[in-house]
């Protein structure tokens, strides 16, 4: 930028991105001297002045809505961070949210509209915007609002208020796409606690954490948060370290990180929430009316619990003793506070709803809600305007009855913004059948994955650097907090941001929406939050409200809790787990799990990520099949070995990985591979876990059930060579330690 157009812009104000001035020190430079060094207000977000700038933004929904700050220097985003002053995070990140640069420099990125050669062949030739608004807005105004859908992921805050407001004026439906464990967390949540956010423990207060197989530390609902707490938690109180058990199927890394990881059969999580609950009972370990809301919400009785669910008898389907059952009820009173969590395989069980009830309520026994070192609710968000519609969120079963709709013509038009049911939905749910047989697809994802190379015409979106935004953290601190997106980079494509172009579209279609553009709406939201007259930000006027806010990446409420309610009538009724396969058949029971990089494969298309090696295994780029050494011992396997993994559903051949600390008789792949699309770095790796598992469904969720699928294993006689960072020395026993022997449970 040249000397006179800077001035020009510092004597107008002109709106644009405002550089962070936050309380701490990053890099080489204070941000709050090189606030006062930029000088004008508005400061252009490609304005190259010789030195870093720091501009806050917020990461994208996925991936927890937190405050993050970037680092620009000549126009060019070179480095993200955690926002220093964004409660819950603290200046904390994690590698997804570095990856973000890797987004807005991909050389996948499509570079503007496109529109298919032919449906399903993967071709697209560029056409302008304005062809492309002009035919998506004639295919609404064909189909009509009733007879078209759209699929989304989790959108922003400010963009659910877009979408929003674009279905009244078209009447179309909104079906939002996201991992079946937090479909049944939120269910889970909603029907015990009486509130549509996702409670946060207060892990820094703690003295002793019982966690049902969360993946807190490494994917989960909050993991920044959770990782910066998990550290108060450990080591922030001095004389005092915080104690932690892990209740789950397999040594995961947060696992790893327990005192004790206690090995269970999957699925039977809840079962032992009932025997402890049970010890807590007959030992009078905590009073009794604090089992009314218990009771009420499982359909149980004192009697029952008493009768049905000791820990002798759960002992003999869990995996656990008795004696270590009563040791997880004992550390829940011996050291509080106490909270529990629960979550990923635990919910993915065909009676997950019912696991996450009997587990999260367990803090009800403890007392432990909202107080601190317990499970805080948060709040809803500080404006209507800004809440996702719970029933928006389909479960599995509902995705499928969505797709026969579909399928027979009820449903003509199918919009999908960065949504990849494709890829993300188990083929039986007849994802890809149901989106050739549409009359038309519009994808608004900025790159070609399944999903969008069924489209015929695609309007990608712009990266989550380049647009405008509003977040409510979800789960977020305890209490009401708002991350304003902001540009941090001129688009570096021809793209536009998914919420401009509903705009346009609904302003093509005679209907307009109230703002004109996303940074509009996103700034007109911003300003509602001024108009509560409370929060942390104070201001004379509009124009400083929003500068502010910019400036500090947020607005956020500590006196604003959450609060809810307990269930007086049952949510769910105790479930033992059930597997597909027959046993004798199929000896091994397989559980899929997430990658604390890849996630479900959502973000395969990064290499950082890609990268990124699996904490146990430190495997990287491809997938492969966990087995424990006493399996691999019986089969005669080591690692590098190719097998055959065989599941009632399908076929594959992967790479074996001896897991010294697996359990006996589980056999473990991780999701994120197997993608046929979604760029260079993502086709052709590994395999889909969800072509292998049976069509499964939790009975009361609706939900799959992806952890319930027996499998067997056969020897292919080859090799392969895992790439992994652990090398070829295969793990010893250090003298120094004693062995630690995992039993197979019986299953």
């Amino acid at each position: 930028m040249r000397r006179r157009d800077f001035l020009k812009v510092a004597a107008t104000s002109a709106t644009g991105a405002v550089l962070f001035a936050g309380c701490g020190r990053i890099g080489d430079g204070v941000p709050e001297t090189e606030f006062k060094i930029a000088q004008p207000v508005y400061t252009p977000n490609d304005w190259a002045f010789g030195r870093d700038a720091w501009f806050a933004t917020a990461a994208p929904p996925d991936q927890g809505g937190y405050g993050l700050i970037v680092r620009v220097f000549e126009g060019r985003a070179k480095k993200v961070d955690g926002n220093p002053d964004f409660p819950g995070v603290l200046g904390k990140s994690d590698a997804r949210a570095q990856a973000l640069v890797q987004e807005l420099y991909h050389p996948d990125r499509l570079a503007g509209p496109q529109r298919a050669a032919t449906r399903g062949s993967g071709q697209f030739q560029p056409i302008s915007w304005d062809s492309a608004l002009q035919g998506v807005a004639q295919i609404l105004r064909d189909a009509g609002g009733e007879r078209a859908v759209l699929i989304t992921t989790r959108p922003s805050s400010s963009q659910a208020a877009i979408i929003a407001a674009f279905q009244r004026v078209t009447g179309i439906r909104h079906a939002i796409l996201e991992p079946d464990e937090l479909v049944v967390l939120r269910s889970a949540v909603r029907r015990l606690f009486g509130v549509s956010t996702l409670p946060i423990p207060d892990l820094a207060n703690a003295s002793f954490l019982l966690n049902f197989g969360a993946e807190f530390l490494h994917g989960w609902i909050a993991p920044v948060q959770l990782a910066r707490a998990y550290g108060e938690f450990r080591q922030g109180r001095p004389g005092q370290r915080g104690l932690y058990y892990h209740v789950g199927p397999r040594l995961s890394a947060t696992a790893a990180n327990a005192d004790r990881w206690f090995p269970i059969v999957p699925g039977t999580e809840g079962l032992i929430a009932l025997a402890i609950a049970n010890v807590l009972l007959t030992e009078g370990a905590v009073p009794r009316d604090r089992f009314a809301p218990y009771f009420a919400a499982l359909g149980l009785d004192e009697a029952r619990l008493t009768n049905d669910y000791s820990p002798e008898r759960v002992a003999t389907t869990s995996g656990l003793t008795a004696e270590q059952i009563r040791e997880l009820a004992h550390a829940l009173v011996e050291h509080e506070p106490a909270v529990v969590i629960a979550g990923t395989n635990a919910a993915a069980s065909t009676n997950g709803l019912f696991n996450l009830v009997a587990t999260l309520g367990l803090n009800l026994l403890l007392d432990s809600l909202n107080q601190p070192g317990g499970l805080l609710l948060n709040p809803e968000p500080p404006l209507p305007e800004l809440r996702i519609a719970d029933d928006a969120i389909l479960t599995q079963r509902q995705w499928a009855e969505l797709f026969q709709q579909i399928q027979s013509g009820t449903i003509s038009t199918v919009l999908v913004y960065r949504a990849n049911p494709v890829y993300a939905l188990p083929p039986a749910t007849g994802a890809a059948e149901a989106l050739r047989a549409a009359q038309h697809v519009v994808s608004f994802s900025p790159f070609v994955d399944e999903t969008t190379q069924l489209a015929d015409i695609v309007l990608p979106d712009q990266a989550w650097l380049e647009q405008w935004g509003l977040e409510v953290p979800d789960p977020g601190p305890g209490f009401a907090a708002v991350a304003v997106r902001q540009p941090v980079v001129q688009p570096f494509v021809d793209a536009r941001a998914f919420g401009d172009v509903l705009i346009q579209l609904a302003t093509q279609l005679g209907q307009p929406l109230p703002w004109a553009s996303q940074e509009e709406a996103t700034k007109t939201l911003a300003l509602q939050l001024r108009r509560l007259g409370r929060g942390n930000i104070q201001a004379a006027d509009d124009k400083q409200f929003l500068v502010t806010l910019q400036a500090q990446g947020g607005w956020w409420d500590e006196q604003s809790r959450g609060s809810g309610t307990v269930p007086s009538s049952p949510v769910v009724q105790p479930r033992e787990p059930s597997f597909a396969g027959d046993s004798a058949q199929f000896p091994y029971l397989l559980v899929p799990y997430p990658l604390p990089s890849i996630g479900y494969g959502e973000l395969a298309h990064l290499p950082w990520l890609q990268a990124l090696p699996e904490p146990i295994s430190t495997n990287v780029w491809q997938s492969w099949v966990e087995v424990a050494q006493r399996t691999a011992d019986e089969l005669g396997l080591s690692t590098g070995d190719v097998v055959r993994l065989i599941t009632p559903q399908a076929t594959v051949e992967l790479p074996v990985y001896v897991n010294p600390a697996g359990q006996p008789g589980l056999v473990a792949i991780p999701f994120g591979q197997g993608h046929t699309a979604l760029g260079r770095y993502a086709e052709g790796r590994g395999v889909n876990p969800l072509t292998l598992v049976a069509p499964e469904n939790d009975s009361d969720a609706g939900t799959l059930a992806w952890c319930a699928t027996r499998c067997r294993i056969e020897k292919t006689g080859r090799r392969a060579r895992l790439a992994r960072f652990e090398g070829m020395v295969p793990a010893f026993q250090l003298e120094e330690f004693p062995i630690v022997r995992v039993m197979a449970p019986s299953a």
